[in-house]
């Protein structure tokens, strides 16, 4: 297998794993050997030493195994002591940063993390890459140490900085997938989904079919449109934009298809549309999937739901402060665009979100934002039309 062949085998394995929890071990293991890593880790969210950390996404892989007594290790005993974590901040969008440099000469000394963690993790001479993530929302992809003799070389850091748009890419589907309650779902399951917008695409770039949230978005025509069956946005700097999109995702046969994200401007509605656009190889075993070659995701911030913010109150106990700030985080707003909306500082949510993580008996903003939500059930939120 040549080095090309290795690196579209990793990428089909990623988008696979983006749909498909059954396949990321797969995918990690891949991507280990392509970038000659012990391990690696991927990280989604907002997060702040000393603070609950606001993490949507975790895993830790040590070569074709996950090794969740590491993640659950960091958050629980280590987090809040890493003095790596506020650093991390300063780094630019795909900025690549050896781990050593993040401690000085006297943290590596006394440092509970760099010495105890990143020893058990061998990790200590690792890396780190931040990637831009959604809502102001940061990705860290964490390697462990080279396992080349010499450490970190030339061709290694060269795959890492090729497969960075893809890590970026995946992290940023399985977040949309979340937030529509559709991780691992079968391609009739997605269909069915009312949080988020749907389109399939067949292998020429045509709707298969979408979802009753979708065809609502293309009947508007307010940004994105149906043209003859054809997915296409109103803008044409933007429908030029789509299209190359989409000529990634669907290349000719024989190519391994990347995807893409995009923002679709609405001039009626007012916030953008973001399309995550995914190429797809056997989304399940029936008859309308092995017509599908892409899938897009249709996510409206406007869409969003709006939890009554005395519920979680009442239903958890939390205060009413609590309670207000869980609401904002479920609806979909970021740590800084709760404090904005409340009239606080960011610090503030956070303490107040660590009171509740203990209250709720949870570790990270993804259980509490589930739980909020599943508040809908009892006719607890309302949705814009």
């Amino acid at each position: 297998m040549t080095a090309q062949d290795e690196f579209e085998r990793t990428l089909a394995l990623l988008h696979r794993a983006a749909l498909a929890d059954a396949t990321w071990v797969s995918a990690a293991a891949s991507v280990n050997d392509l970038t000659r890593a012990s391990g690696h880790s991927l990280g989604y969210g907002d997060a702040h030493r000393g603070a609950a950390p606001a993490v949507f996404l975790t895993r830790s892989f040590a070569g074709a195994e996950r090794r969740v007594d590491w993640e659950r290790s960091y958050y629980s005993d280590y987090w809040d002591r890493d003095e790596a974590v506020p650093r991390l901040h300063g780094l630019r969008d795909g900025e690549l940063v050896l781990k050593s440099d993040f401690y000085t000469d006297e943290e590596k000394k006394t440092s509970p993390v760099y010495n105890e963690f990143r020893r058990l993790t061998r990790s200590q001479n690792g890396l780190y890459m931040v990637l831009d993530g959604l809502d102001g929302y940061l990705i860290l992809w964490s390697f462990a140490d080279s396992m080349e003799p010499g450490g970190w070389g030339y061709d290694q850091i060269q795959v890492i900085r090729r497969l960075a748009p893809h890590i970026r890419q995946f992290a940023r589907v399985r977040r949309a997938l979340a937030d529509a309650r559709a991780l691992g779902a079968s391609s009739a399951q997605l269909l069915d989904n009312r949080r988020s917008g749907i389109i399939q695409l067949d292998r020429h770039g045509r709707i298969v079919e979408a979802n009753d949230r979708a065809r609502r978005l293309l009947l508007k025509r307010d940004g994105l449109t149906d043209e003859g069956g054809v997915l296409a946005a109103e803008a044409p700097r933007e429908d030029a934009e789509l299209k190359r999109l989409l000529g990634r995702a669907l290349p000719p046969y024989g190519r391994q298809g990347a995807g893409g994200s995009m923002k679709v401007t609405r001039p009626e509605a007012g916030a953008p549309l973001v399309l995550e656009i995914q190429p797809v190889r056997e989304l399940s075993t029936d008859h309308l999937a092995r017509e599908v070659g892409a899938l897009v995701l249709v996510v409206d911030p406007l869409s969003r739901p709006r939890i009554d913010p005395s519920l979680p109150a009442e239903v958890f106990g939390l205060t009413p402060a609590q309670s207000r700030v869980a609401a904002a985080l479920a609806s979909g707003q970021t740590v800084a665009g709760t404090a904005r909306t409340l009239g606080v500082t960011q610090g503030t949510v956070r303490v107040h979100l660590k009171h509740s993580y203990r209250k709720m008996g949870i570790t990270s903003q993804t259980e509490l934002v589930r739980r909020i939500l599943s508040l809908e059930a009892v006719g607890g939120s309302s949705r814009s039309p």
